[in-house]
């Protein structure tokens, strides 16, 4: 708009001097121009939004039926689309909206534009019809379509296509290595290459940065050898360290064993190998052409949403010839990007070259007889121009202004009148506004001049009605033919509420919503100011970390509205005991923190923060409600507990927990021994290892029993580890500390061989049992885990008939050919297998039939409350019936009584164990139990 002002005030400053070619503005538009806003949820640096920007652009000006102006905005909301800053952003547009701006049709490209229109935009863009595009959330267009007024072209993420991709370039593939980093923005795309792979029973390895730095995923990345990698979002690591999109890419691709695949195009040529990406281009072209055709009277509500983006497949032909890829290697119509130039890349910018010369010439001669046409009609038309011109001006809502090199006013338009409530004409600014005003007018004017460009400025001024308004003024310097300057043009915009606007979004980014205190992000920056601060002076300074005691019961019990009160309340009372010098910022939930800077002593920290348990602990009356809330307290000071922001803040959380593990209500100052729980765990699996050379395990046995029966004739051996210090430990402890370290393969034999002995020495004793059951991990499952079972079945002389192994559904459902080949050899011998814990994975029923299993073990979460959960009842009922039907034994876990045993009775579920019948016991009891009963 400032480049049009600007031609049209040149243009009335020339017309008495010189005569004005023109012919295109003979005639008005029947219409006038349509306004069309293209809403982005990127950055304006994001490859993606450059595409679609340009599309659409291209797209529109290329419509010959009506004028359009594009507006374009970018949220950049890709990472931080939460409900405040959708809000915030909109309180922005409709900033906007009040200088004038209003829009015909409304275009949105990414989920976070969408969700902002959904959220806020009617408010703000009124009825607007709107087209989407680059639209990943499927269940948002659903919603919409009953709404009315929106259509567009979904952004689906070729999952499926990409999958078809890497069994065509890797048959046979084991796995598909993902890298994740767990973002809310990552989260939908995650969960449909999930659902791929289920509904193709491929398995995913999904390396997140939720839960490894950049070095631990480049370590786990270099070891991959031959196996797809694909490269889902990698922004932001575990200890919240960001890598932008082309330094991650590179930094990936550069430490990865495997070529580097990509469902988007952002990076492929530029260090990723190649991927199966949606044709923006084609989705922008097919978006505009809704947008079009609503422009021309058509309803959005008879434009069919396109479900069916098209796809690319773009591979880097320069990395594929390193890998030893062959171009016939790949599908057809594949796309190569960083390509040997052909003919055509070599002689194209000769060619262009030319054509361009050819252009200009032609175009200089078209030009030469156009001027002397137009000429022979300029002065007759010049008087209707001038008017024109002055007419456009006047209407545009801006202040638009013309001093001459004296500094004299010689033109303005109405807008400048109608709020300054004076003509300028003919004077210059010490006459028209108060001395300090036109000096700094002055000053900026000669700052325009020396800088021989735009000069951009924000200044306060009053308006006719005695208000305060800050005006964005662009100054430019104007010259003539010559390039002598002759005055300065300037175009004044009122930015008072969108500076307003700008200031809330600042706010939001660096405070909590609901209580006001600085956030997380604000507290990190403020303390590493207060620390440099301390060690400079070589001060003390204290993090005091405080957490409401029981808050949820308040939020279950009263309301979370009744919550949010008492949170900005106890806010309230925290900053206000507090000195300006120190920090109280809000982390989230009931968590607050204080920080105290400038202490005396440490015995002031502790006074200071019995203070504020006391504060807190005031009854607060909110609604009605007459409330008493405590709170607990961690304390680390600086610099005995930590020289970091990240250190204090942990040792004060680890503080703080202690502090509720003594009672509640009360605080506690950090100590060493807080943070030696992390060394536990390393005494622990050094403590496993020597038990597990010492063989300090011993086996419980817990009996199975046919409903009516009492004596059992299946029995399962469980584990278990009496510590000689930390007593007996629970498998759920140690059980996974051996599989992540490897001995639950050894130890998983011992269990084994141990169990099969006690078997045989039971029946020789005359206890006659039918099966024993033994818990396999699936780290046990290796390409020599059936012939290592076969030589222990051997050695003892077991029948391998009474054997039972018990896995796991996901290892059943895992589909890979070792564990096939294992189980299936182990069944060949006559070892049977079971299904622990079945109904808690992820297995469909109708592939149980395929599975090589003869038992499934219902667990006994579904059992605890089969006769008060109907939905347990029912799935109870589902899996005895489906396995009935294919043959299969059920046994249903943790009976604990007479009441569950009927039900499961009734139901058909013929075997049970648990609580109800016997606890686990050694092998010795066991026997003296269940023999005399024999007896």
């Amino acid at each position: 708009m400032i480049k049009i002002c600007k031609y049209l005030l040149l243009s009335l400053l020339l017309l008495s001097g010189q005569r004005v070619l023109s012919e295109n503005i003979t005639e008005l538009p029947s219409l006038p121009p349509a306004q069309v806003l293209l809403l982005l949820s990127y950055e304006p640096l994001f490859p993606a939004a450059d595409r679609i920007v340009t599309t659409v652009q291209r797209e529109l000006s290329n419509n010959p039926q009506r004028d359009i102006t594009l507006h374009v905005e970018f949220m950049d909301s890709d990472l931080q689309a939460t409900p405040e800053y959708l809000k915030a952003y909109a309180q922005l547009l409709q900033a906007k909206q009040q200088q004038g701006e209003r829009y015909d049709l409304v275009m949105v490209a990414g989920d976070g534009a969408l969700k902002l229109v959904v959220a806020e935009g009617r408010k703000v863009l009124g009825q607007a019809p709107v087209v989407f595009v680059g639209v990943n959330d499927s269940e948002l267009i659903r919603k919409l379509q009953g709404q009315g007024g929106y259509t567009g072209v979904y952004d689906a993420l070729p999952v499926y296509e990409f999958m078809a991709l890497m069994r065509y370039l890797y048959p046979g593939f084991q796995q598909l290595h993902v890298i994740n980093d767990g973002l809310p923005r990552s989260a939908l795309r995650m969960l449909q290459l999930q659902q791929a792979a289920d509904s193709l029973n491929q398995k995913l390895v999904v390396h997140s940065l939720a839960t490894l730095s950049w070095q631990q995923l480049a370590d786990e990345l270099s070891a991959l050898r031959g196996e797809p990698l694909l490269l889902l979002s990698a922004y932001m690591d575990v200890h919240q360290q960001v890598k932008a999109l082309r330094e991650s890419n590179q930094f990936i691709s550069h430490h990865a064993g495997s070529p580097v695949w990509s469902l988007s195009s952002s990076g492929i040529g530029d260090g990723l190998f190649g991927g199966v990406v949606s044709d923006l281009t084609d989705s922008a072209e097919q978006a505009t052409g809704m947008a079009l055709r609503i422009l021309a009277g058509e309803s959005p509500d008879r434009i069919a949403v396109n479900w069916h983006s098209a796809n690319l497949t773009l591979i880097d032909a320069r990395l594929a010839a390193q890998q030893g890829f062959d171009r016939a290697s790949f599908p057809p119509k594949t796309q190569f990007i960083n390509d040997q130039p052909g003919f055509w890349q070599n002689y194209r910018n000769l060619f262009l070259l030319l054509l361009s010369l050819t252009i200009f010439f032609t175009s200089v001669g078209l030009f030469i007889w156009s001027e002397i046409r137009r000429r022979k009609f300029s002065d007759q038309q010049l008087d209707d121009r001038t008017e024109l011109i002055k007419n456009i001006l006047d209407s545009i809502p801006d202040i638009i202004f013309y001093k001459d090199r004296r500094g004299t006013y010689v033109f303005c338009n109405k807008q400048f009148v109608s709020l300054m409530a004076k003509d300028p004409i003919g004077r210059t600014d010490f006459e028209v506004f108060d001395q300090e005003t036109a000096e700094f007018f002055r000053a900026k004017d000669k700052e325009a001049v020396a800088r021989k460009h735009v000069n951009i400025n924000e200044e306060w001024v009053h308006s006719v009605d005695g208000g305060v308004m800050l005006l964005e003024t662009q100054k430019t310097p104007i010259y003539d033919k010559r390039g002598r300057y002759i005055g300065v043009f300037g175009l004044s915009r009122d930015i008072t509420e969108l500076k307003k606007a700008q200031q809330n979004l600042e706010h939001i980014a660096h405070h909590d919503v609901l209580t006001g205190l600085p956030n997380r992000l604000s507290l990190n920056k403020k303390l590493e100011y207060a620390l440099n601060m301390a060690r400079r002076g070589g001060e003390l300074l204290a993090v005091i970390f405080l957490d409401l005691d029981r808050f949820k019961d308040i939020n279950d019990t009263i309301g979370h509205d009744i919550g949010d009160l008492l949170l900005k309340d106890v806010a309230h009372r925290l900053h206000n005991s507090v000195r300006d010098s120190d920090i109280c910022a809000r982390l989230g939930g009931d968590e607050f923190v204080v920080v105290l800077s400038r202490i005396d002593g440490e015995e002031r920290i502790q006074e200071k923060c019995d203070q504020l348990l006391q504060v807190i602990s005031q009854p607060y009356s909110l609604q009605g409600h007459l409330l008493s809330v405590f709170a607990s307290a961690g304390i680390s000071i600086y610099p005995q507990h930590g020289n970091s922001v990240d250190e204090l803040i942990r040792n004060a959380d680890a503080a703080l927990h202690k502090a509720k593990e003594l009672g509640r209500n009360r605080s506690f100052h950090y100590v060493r021994e807080l943070t030696d729980s992390i060394h536990s765990r390393m005494s622990l699996e050094q403590d496993l290892r020597s038990a597990l050379e010492a063989h300090n395990f011993m086996l419980s046995y817990q009996p199975q029993f046919r409903v009516g029966e009492s004596v059992p004739r299946r029995v399962e051996a469980l584990l278990r580890w009496p510590h000689p210090v930390r007593g007996m430990i629970s498998p759920h402890d140690f059980i996974p500390l051996a599989e992540t370290s490897g001995m639950i393969v050894e130890l998983g034999y011992w269990i084994l061989r141990t169990a099969c002995q006690q078997f045989l020495f039971w029946r020789q004793q005359g206890l006659m049992l039918d099966k024993i059951s033994v818990n396999v991990s699936p780290i046990q499952i290796s390409s020599s885990f059936a012939s290592t079972v076969a030589e222990i079945i051997q050695h003892l002389d077991f029948d391998p008939r009474w054997l039972e192994l018990e896995v796991t559904e996901s290892l059943m459902m895992s589909g890979t050919t070792e564990v096939s080949q294992q189980v299936c050899e182990l069944r060949a011998m006559g070892v049977d297998f079971a299904i622990d814990d079945f109904g808690t994975g992820y297995s469909s029923l109708s592939k149980i039939k395929s599975m090589p299993v003869t038992v499934l073990k219902i667990d006994q979460s579904f059992v605890r409350d089969i006769n008060d959960d109907v939905n347990d009842y029912e799935i109870v009922r589902a899996i005895v019936l489906m396995a009935k039907s294919l043959g299969l034994t059920v046994v249903a876990e943790g009976v604990e009584n007479k009441e569950q045993e009927s039900t499961l009775h009734r139901l058909g579920c013929e075997w049970v164990q648990g609580y109800y019948y016997a606890m686990p016991m050694d092998g010795e009891a066991f026997y003296q139990r269940y023999f005399a009963e024999l007896q």
